[in-house]
This record gives C-alpha cells, structure tokens and sequence, in this order.
C-alpha cells in the first residue's frame, strides 16, 4: 500500500517510551505486524533539557539520541525473540512524542500507542500524546490499554 507521495504505507508503527503500558503496546503492534504481514517500526522521541533562565549544566558526551536508541535496543531484541521473521525496525527521532508519532504515522497503515505512559495521572484514561495522536495522525491510531485484572 502506498500514500499519494508514493510511500509505503504498510508499518506498523508503535510509540515506546519504556513504560510498562508502551511496551504492552509494543507486543499488541507486533502480533498486528504479523497477522497482517507489515513491517513494525519502533518510535520513541527524546528532546534536550529546556529551563529558563542560567543554562543546564550537561555532561560531557551527553548524548540524548544515544539514550533513546539504548531504551528500543532491548525491545527489539524481546521481538526477534518472540518474532524472528517479523521486520522490526528503530526510529528514535528528536521532538515532542505526540509531535514525532503524527509525523511517522504519514509513513504507516496503523499507529499504536499505549493509553498511558511517563508522566500520566493517576485515573486518567487518555494521556496527553495519546490524545494528540487520535486527533491529528495520518492514519488509523489504536490506542492500547492494559486489561486490570478482575476482581
């Protein structure tokens, strides 16, 4: 499947910030990817610090792309694991997570992210780049949740 630009459309594409929730994300996209036959294209974000005011002191060699790599690294080996023949591929792109997500979701068939991630509030269903992703993606977004065991 291509766009109107002549992309390929067919990925499966999956935010991963490391949570729990992402990576429950991570396992519902693989088994679409292979049900379907599509590639699954890992997609986190990462941003230098920002403060007002004095800058903030960084280490020398601080790298935050590295970082980000360094978090998808271990999933991807999870997936081979889980899915040898599945087409997994790592995306860690500077910019806001909601921002990122809706940009690669021009290249895909399907974004998923999970409902919640880093940073959420306790009781809220729908996190903030969740929310950004259902309402300005290119392409159908699915929006993961963790089933809460039943009491």
């Amino acid at each position: 499947m291509t766009d109107t630009q002549g992309h390929k459309t067919d990925a499966v594409i999956v935010g991963f910030d490391g949570s729990e929730a992402s990576l429950g994300a991570v396992r519902w996209a693989a088994e679409q990817a292979k049900r379907t036959g599509a590639r699954l294209d890992l997609v986190t974000s990462w941003e230098y610090p920002s403060s007002w005011g004095n800058p903030i002191p960084l280490p020398d060699g601080y790298d935050p792309s590295v970082d980000a790599q360094a978090i998808l690294d271990p999933v991807v080996t999870l997936l081979h694991a889980d899915y040898p023949e599945l087409d997994v591929r790592t995306h860690a792109i500077e910019g806001h997570p909601g921002d990122v997500l809706v940009e690669a979701s021009r290249h895909g068939g399907l974004l998923v992210v999970a409902s919640r991630g880093h940073r959420s509030f306790t009781g809220v269903v729908l996190g903030s780049v969740s929310q950004h992703c259902v309402t300005h993606a290119n392409c159908p977004v699915v929006v993961y949740r963790e089933r809460k065991p039943a009491r």
